[in-house]
C-alpha cells in the first residue's frame, strides 16, 4: 500500500528538474503485469497491533498526490508543502479529498513511510518554499525557472526585479542541494541563455547552508574541490549561513505579504538581510512525517502475540499488559528505533523494550540501534533487499543482522564534473592503494554509469542512457508545463 502508484528512482530526481530527463525516465510503475503484488493506492493512518490491522485512507484523487492541484489558484500556497494540507485557509476548499477508510490487516507489516523536508520552523518556509521529494516537487521548480525567465522579458518588468526574479537560492548544501544547484547551473547557462540572450549576466545560483562547508560527509579535499569547481561554473556558495524567514515580496516592501508569483519573494539571512530571490528550494534535512509522530506513538494495548521478547526475556511479564507502552524513538528526529533485525519496538514507563516479531520498519523513518546508515537511497535499498531476504526464507532473527555496506558516495557538481568518495572500510592495506576519491570529468562519467545500472527496469535504462546522449545533441528539454 502506497499513497503513490509509482516509485521514483531519487538519485536522478534533480535532472528531471533540469530537463536533462523526462519525468517519466526515473518513475516505476507499482502496477505491473509481471509482479504478483496485490497493490492500494492509500495512506496509512493507524495501526492497530492488537488487530494485526492498518486504518487506511484512499488517495487516488488528492492533490499532492495527483499532478495538479485542483483548488483555488490563490491558495495553492500552503497546498503541496509537507502537513500543510489541513491548515487554513487550506481546510475549507479540501473537503472534497477526504478518501474512504477502510482496514487491511497484515501478517507482517513494513513501515517504509519515509521522511519530509525538515524546515526548523523557519517562518514562512512551509508555505512558501519549494520542497524536492517527489515528481510533483520536480516539475514545480522547473516550471517556476520558465516562470521566472518569462516573467523577466516583460517590458513591465523593472530591472531590480529582473535582477530579483533571476535569483535562484537552494537551502541546504547536502548532496541533493549541490546536485540541484549543479543541474540547474548546467540548465540555466547551458540551454536557457541561449532562448533568453537579452538577460545575460542577470541569473544567480546561490547555495546556503549552516555548515562551514558543503558535503560534509564526503572527505575534505572533495568538499573543497566542489566549492572552489561550483564558485569557478557561477554558483555563489554561502556557508555559515542563517536564514530567518521567507516571504512574498520585494525586499523592503511593507505587509501585508500575500502571495504573487508574478513577483519575487523575499529570503532573509542573519548575515545578509533581505535578498530578493524568484525561487527558493528548500532541501536541508529529514524530519518524519505525521504518521510517524502522531499515529505511531501510543499502544492502548500491548500485542502479547506479536511480542518476541521483553528485555531479553523469551516471554512477557505477567505485569507487562498493565504498563503503558508506547512505540521505541530516537530521541532528537523521533524514526522509529529498530532492533539489528529492523523490528520495531515498543518502551514503558519501566524501562522495559518489547521487541515485535511481526512489524519492521526501514528507510528514514527508522533508526538501527546497533548502527545507524545515512540516509541515503543506498542504505534504504540494501535495507529493503536485506529485509525482503530474511521474510521470503522465513529466518528473521536466525541469521546475523543487518549491516550497512558502503559502496562509496556520488554527487553531480555541474558542468560534466562529479564527486565519487571511495569507501576504505577500515582496511589499511586499501587505504594506501587507494585514493581517498574520484573527481572532475571520469568521476561523472563513473555517476552516470553507476546510475544507469542502479535504474530498475531494463526500460528506463536505456531511456536514460540514450535521453542523455541526445541532449549533447538537440540540448535538454526547456518545455514549460
Amino acid at each position: 500500500m502506497s499513497p503513490r502508484s509509482y516509485f521514483v528512482f531519487t538519485p536522478l530526481l534533480t535532472n528531471t528538474a533540469s530537463g536533462s530527463l523526462d519525468f517519466s525516465n526515473i518513475v516505476e510503475p507499482v502496477r505491473d503485469p509481471r509482479s504478483k503484488v496485490n497493490f492500494i493506492q492509500g495512506a496509512a493512518r493507524a495501526v492497530n497491533l492488537k488487530k494485526k490491522t492498518v486504518l487506511c485512507e484512499a488517495t487516488v484523487v488528492k492533490s499532492g498526490v495527483t499532478e495538479s492541484p485542483r483548488t483555488l489558484e490563490e491558495h495553492r500556497g500552503t497546498e503541496e508543502g509537507p502537513e500543510s494540507r489541513n491548515q487554513q485557509p487550506m481546510q475549507p476548499y479540501l473537503e472534497w479529498e477526504q478518501g474512504e477508510m477502510f482496514e487491511v490487516p497484515y501478517d507482517k507489516l513494513v513501515i517504509a513511510v519515509g521522511a519530509v523536508s525538515r524546515t526548523f520552523g523557519t517562518p514562512g518556509v512551509r508555505e512558501n518554499a519549494m520542497f524536492f521529494k517527489d515528481i510533483g516537487d520536480a516539475k514545480r521548480v522547473k516550471r517556476r525557472i520558465r516562470e521566472c525567465f518569462e516573467l523577466a522579458v516583460l517590458p513591465s518588468t523593472t530591472t531590480e526585479m529582473r535582477k530579483w526574479l533571476l535569483s535562484f537560492a537552494i537551502v541546504g548544501a547536502g548532496p541533493t542541494g549541490i546536485e540541484l544547484a549543479g543541474s540547474l547551473r548546467d540548465f540555466i547557462y547551458s540551454d536557457l541563455m541561449a532562448l533568453y540572450p537579452s538577460l545575460s549576466g542577470i541569473p544567480k545560483i546561490t547555495l546556503y547552508d549552516v555548515a562551514p562547508k558543503v558535503l560534509s560527509m564526503f572527505d575534505e579535499s572533495l568538499s573543497r574541490y566542489a566549492m572552489e569547481t561550483m564558485k569557478r561554473e557561477g554558483i555563489d556558495i554561502k556557508t555559515s549561513h542563517h536564514v530567518k524567514s521567507l516571504r512574498w515580496g520585494a525586499p523592503g516592501a511593507p505587509p501585508p505579504y500575500h502571495m504573487d508569483p508574478k513577483r519575487c519573494l523575499t529570503l532573509t539571512t542573519e548575515e545578509d538581510g533581505e535578498l530578493g530571490v524568484g525561487m527558493c528550494v528548500w532541501v536541508t534535512g529529514n524530519a518524519m512525517p505525521k504518521f510517524i509522530t502522531e499515529s505511531l506513538d501510543s499502544v492502548d494495548e500491548l500485542p502479547t502475540d506479536s511480542v518476541h521478547n521483553i528485555e531479553g526475556s523469551s516471554s512477557a511479564p505477567a505485569d507487562a499488559e498493565k504498563a503503558s507502552w508506547t512505540f521505541k524513538k530516537a530521541p532528537k528526529n523521533g524514526p522509529l528505533l529498530v532492533d539489528g533485525y529492523l523490528r520495531v519496538q515498543l518502551q514503558n514507563e519501566k524501562g522495559q523494550t518489547a521487541v515485535l516479531r511481526d512489524v519492521f520498519a526501514l528507510g528514514d523513518n527508522a533508526m538501527p540501534e546497533n548502527g545507524a546508515p545515512p540516509a541515503t537511497a543506498q542504505a534504504t535499498s540494501q535495507e529493503a533487499k536485506w529485509l525482503a531476504d530474511r521474510l521470503n526464507k522465513n529466518d528473521v532473527g536466525k541469521t546475523p543482522p543487518f549491516s550497512f555496506r558502503d559502496l562509496g558516495t556520488m554527487a553531480y557538481i555541474g558542468n560534466e564534473r562529479a564527486l565519487m568518495q571511495i569507501p576504505h572500510n577500515g582496511d589499511r592495506g586499501a587505504r594506501n592503494l587507494l585514493p581517498e576519491g574520484i573527481k572532475g570529468r571520469t568521476a561523472s562519467l563513473i555517476w552516470k554509469t553507476a546510475y544507469i545500472s542502479m535504474s530498475i527496469s531494463w526500460r528506463n535504462k536505456l531511456r536514460v542512457a540514450f535521453r542523455w546522449m541526445l541532449n549533447r545533441f538537440f540540448g535538454r528539454d526547456i518545455s514549460r508545463f
